[in-house]
């Protein structure tokens, strides 16, 4: 889709009209050019009286006709903020800032009291980085609903980011107070560290990290170690937190844009969102219905069927695959997934083969060569499971945890350096990853190499998620240093 831009004659920032009501109105500049004009003045005076609308080039059917309805709405009841308003939460959801934006602006107009309006306006100012707007535009939102805690977020984020370190302050302080503790907190030592204060930072982020094991706040955690000077703990943190996904918040005014999302794939990550959330019946409600669309499409077999399992509908989970390996063309994900309940029914040769058939269909992906060499681990088809796990490893380096089973079955053959050579490797890959510490202590353990061993569960026991495993480790390993002297 792409939002027709024109330049026109009209003066200021109003949105030129068409005479034709099916093609009609075009924003008459890109949304930067939209931010300038709004920036510096009163953004709810001199706004267009008629919906924005937009040209659509190659949107799909669905779209088209959602946003057809939406504009319909707003045609008929003029003077209503929220028709504006949910016909820029449409807009924006598919791709048209512009449009989405003028309607943000003509829904405060008309609705001053909905904080929704001016708070969607200061994303999308943010998100083009301006801040200063954006904080001007928050302000406006806060004042009619000051009780909204992801504001306040917002506002703190924004004002560290352009160096208002007392207004980020009592932002975040404002957020923790509203129910936002972790996220807040994490802000609060973001700001230690914009200070120079790293010290602090530590002290919040410790605590933290122990009770909200997120990547963002392990990174912030690295981050605060290394400005202290503590390296090594730094590398373990910074590989905690290596998928750096950004910090976020539970923010339900930009949740409700997502009923706006349209088409088949909208649907599926609707899905998937709700079964993250266990929102099950939602799930299973889309998935049911986009299983009748589109009986082969991987993704909805695939997700469908771990709906209905997390459902405790388990024989309707083994089903849905079931059907899907009737059909003429069967992705290598349908079997990869169908292997597991024959395994858990003992069936093994079975669940062998449809491992086989995944990994024949898509010989480049870790998954189905694990899932094998565990099953032939379990199995006690040792020599069979250390070539399924090189097999993964050739495809994938990066998952500590297949070196991990690898020296796991190379220490059920006793061959202890094979093992601590792969409990080694899933450490190098993952420093944060407990179990490979573990291992390796009790493989080097069983070579006499206490000290060693000493140290490496030490270091399982720093990182505080198997204390159980650790403590059972550290008495095995005392017995058998006093066995040996």
């Amino acid at each position: 889709m792409v939002e027709s831009d024109m330049v026109s004659t009209m003066h200021g920032c109003r949105i030129a009209q068409m005479k034709n009501p099916l093609v009609v109105l075009l924003l008459l500049m890109p949304f930067m050019g939209s931010i300038s004009c709004s920036a510096g003045r009163d953004e709810t005076s001199n706004v267009a009286e008629a919906p924005v609308e937009v040209v659509f080039t190659d949107a799909k059917p669905s779209v088209a006709e959602l946003v057809r309805g939406l504009l319909d709405n707003a045609r008929k009841d003029p003077s209503s903020g929220s028709r504006r308003g949910e016909l820029g939460m449409a807009y924006e959801i598919h791709g048209f800032p512009n449009a989405a934006y003028t309607s943000y602006i003509q829904a405060e107009s008309r609705e001053p009291t909905d904080a929704r309006w001016p708070y969607y306006q200061a994303l999308m100012l943010a998100k083009q980085g301006f801040h200063e707007q954006a904080l001007t535009a928050l302000d406006r939102a806060i004042e009619i609903d000051p009780e909204y805690g992801a504001a306040w977020m917002w506002r703190a984020t924004w004002s560290l980011d352009v160096g208002l370190n007392g207004q980020a302050e009592e932002g975040f302080e404002r957020a923790k107070s509203l129910g936002l503790e972790a996220v807040a907190d994490a802000g609060i030592a973001r700001l230690r560290l914009h200070q120079d204060r790293p010290e602090e930072a530590v002290a919040i982020l410790e605590p933290l990290s122990q009770k909200a094991r997120y990547p963002s706040i392990y990174q912030l955690l690295g981050r605060a170690y290394r400005e202290t000077g503590r390296v090594d703990e730094a590398r373990i943190a910074l590989a905690r937190g290596r998928t750096t996904q950004p910090l976020s918040w539970s923010d339900e005014w930009e949740e409700e844009k997502r009923a706006y999302e349209v088409g088949f794939q909208a649907r599926i990550l609707r899905s998937q969102r709700a079964l993250k959330l266990d929102r099950i019946g939602e799930a299973l409600t889309i998935l049911e219905a986009l299983i009748e669309e589109e009986p082969g499409n991987p993704v909805v077999i695939s997700t469908l069927s771990s709906a209905y399992a997390k459902s405790g509908e388990i024989t309707e989970a083994f089903l849905t695959l079931r059907r899907a390996l009737r059909r003429e063309s069967v992705d290598y994900t349908v079997h990869a997934n169908i292997a597991p309940f024959y395994e858990n029914r003992g069936d093994h040769d079975i669940a062998l083969q449809h491992l086989d058939r995944a990994i024949e269909l898509n010989p480049s992906v870790a998954f189905p060569h694990t899932r094998k060499g565990l099953l032939l681990q379990k199995l006690g088809r040792y020599e069979e499971a250390l070539m399924a796990f090189e097999n993964a490893l050739g495809t994938s380096a990066d998952d500590p945890h297949i070196f991990f089973y690898a020296g796991d079955v190379e220490a059920l053959l006793r061959r202890w350096d094979r093992a601590i050579y792969r409990f080694n490797q899933s450490i190098t890959v993952d420093p944060s990853f407990t179990l490979g510490h573990l291992n390796l202590g009790l493989a080097l353990a069983r070579e006499s190499r206490f000290s060693e061993a000493q140290a490496a569960l030490e270091r399982a026991k720093s990182l505080g998620t198997h204390d159980g495993d650790v403590v059972r480790a550290l008495s095995y390993v005392a017995r058998l240093e006093k066995g040996s002297s």
